[in-house]
């Protein structure tokens, strides 16, 4: 039997205000995440996964921008009704966030132990300052730093890439949430110390059951550790599938697109990279139908007038397009 999603988004819209009038940045998202499953939400800059991601956790930069439909539910909890307080509480205890940049996101002028006891400060208040210290020192210890007692009086810029985000992920996981949003946490470091952050959260999730929702545009960590994936194009879910399936048979032309610019060992040396022709048209350019028909191989007037519906295929393997036959990877 499958189990309840822990978070579940439907058809959830965002909008923007700026000088050029009012964009529509999210436009129909929809997907939901399982206990100890991770879901990875895939795309090129600017298609609005971070948007995603802030509009789940209630962060979205006011008055510019705002949900203006959908629905986003924690559980049975209706996190866009929710009072302010209420979504305060939740937010770092049942939902917690690991940022892009560790070095922006952690404050410079406190000591990494200062702002992992905050945590704990906030959420867990029936803790005396001792007990926060010594959660904080375990916490630490869990995500792999040495010398947990030393780094606690350490500020951020004393710590390498590395180092800071294994800080970010322990005060992210200090309440023990039910849904880790991870916003591109590995981007800034090199491989090797990505591999070990990625490892490091697959244990954590082995170790407590919590789900997953990784933001990223690398194919090589969605193939490592996602199990399902949804592909965003231009703020709309174009394709979501498993993630093995998604690889084996993309249906999509822009998932056929990423999946054929990624290099392999088999390509013959120094010829040209496969790439997806033109560029993402302006929020304010946007065609009315297929956000994807300017730059798609099999576009046709259908595309440019109509969006496409959902079309639901084998198992959990969904698709928005036209012409979704016509792709073969």
């Amino acid at each position: 039997m499958e189990q309840a999603p822990i978070l579940a988004v439907r058809d959830l819209a965002v909008e923007f205000s700026v000088d050029e009038g009012v964009m529509r940045v999210l436009d129909g998202m929809s997907f939901a995440v399982r206990p100890g499953q991770t879901l990875g939400i895939v795309g090129e800059s600017g298609c609005g996964k971070s948007v995603t991601a802030l509009a789940i956790m209630g962060l979205l930069p006011r008055p510019h921008g705002r949900v203006v439909g959908g629905a986003i539910q924690l559980g049975s909890l209706d996190l866009l009704g929710l009072p302010a307080k209420d979504l305060y509480r939740i937010r770092g205890n049942r939902i917690s966030m690991i940022f892009q940049e560790p070095m922006t996101a952690l404050n410079p002028v406190k000591t990494v132990g200062e702002q992992l006891a905050e945590v704990y400060e906030l959420h867990r208040p029936d803790y005396d300052r001792r007990q926060r210290r010594e959660a904080a020192i375990a916490m630490l210890r869990k995500v792999g730093i040495p010398e947990p007692e030393r780094r606690y009086d350490t500020y951020p810029h004393n710590l390498s890439g590395g180092m800071r985000q294994r800080v970010m992920i322990a005060m992210a996981l200090a309440c023990e949430p039910e849904l880790l949003i991870c916003d591109e946490p590995t981007t800034a470091l090199d491989v090797t110390i990505q591999a070990q952050i990625l490892d490091l959260m697959k244990s954590l999730q082995a170790q407590t059951g919590m789900a997953i929702l990784f933001i990223t545009h690398d194919l090589g960590v969605v193939a490592e550790l996602c199990d399902e994936v949804v592909v965003m194009y231009a703020g709309r879910a174009v394709e979501q599938a498993d993630v093995f399936e998604l690889f084996e048979q993309p249906h999509h032309p822009y998932t056929h697109g990423l999946m054929a610019s990624i290099p392999r060992l088999e390509d013959e040396p120094k010829t040209q990279l496969k790439t997806i022709h033109g560029q993402v048209p302006a929020l304010s350019e946007m065609p009315a139908g297929c956000r994807f028909s300017n730059r798609c191989p099999h576009a046709s007037e259908l595309c440019v007038g109509t969006v496409p519906p959902v079309e639901q295929l084998a198992g959990q393997h969904s698709v928005a397009c036209h012409h979704w036959k016509e792709v073969r990877a």
